[in-house]
């Protein structure tokens, strides 16, 4: 008996309501308060002063729930987060993190890519100048090595001439 007493105390000051279902109530109340502030709205442009006195009578008494929940479970309210709201709060710091590390990756990354182009591009630069030296070159040789044969050829020939005149 006594323990039932407890419990009607406690629901009567709303101690046994779940912290899930004491912020359905509160969210209510407060789009309740919101919604009696437009019909209050409502009925002062349409002059219809009988709804007027029932509505701001309604927002007193939604007023004083607000103020009593707010009393009763101010450490609840403002402390408590579903884990909805904590799933979305994390993960809205997730992207927010991604996008300001994610531009700063991307940015080291286009240097990199920026470095190795210049890199590669000194490379095959210098690769082009090795090679157009090593050409030239070997065209200088090639042509050295065509005038010595030249230059033998016609002096054996000359001597070959020579000898064919001297048996004559």
């Amino acid at each position: 008996m006594r323990k039932n007493l407890w419990l009607d105390h406690e629901l009567i000051n709303g101690k046994g309501v779940t912290i899930p279902e004491i912020k359905t109530i509160y969210q209510s109340l407060l789009n309740d308060d919101e919604r009696i502030k437009d019909e209050i709205v409502d009925s002062i442009e349409c002059n219809d002063y009988v709804r007027l006195s029932h509505l701001l009578a309604s927002r007193s008494k939604i007023q004083t729930a607000i103020k009593e929940v707010e009393s009763l479970h101010e450490d609840v309210l403002k402390n408590y987060v579903s884990t909805k709201e904590r799933v979305s709060h994390v993960l809205s710091n997730a992207a927010e993190s991604l996008e300001s590390k994610g531009e700063d990756v991307l940015l080291d990354i286009v240097k990199g890519l920026e470095k190795m182009s210049h890199s590669t591009h000194s490379l095959v630069t210098k690769s082009l100048d090795i090679s157009s030296k090593a050409f030239s070159k070997g065209n200088q040789l090639n042509h050295k090595v065509g005038k010595f044969l030249v230059k033998k050829t016609s002096k054996g020939l000359f001597k070959l001439a020579n000898a064919i005149n001297k048996k004559s």
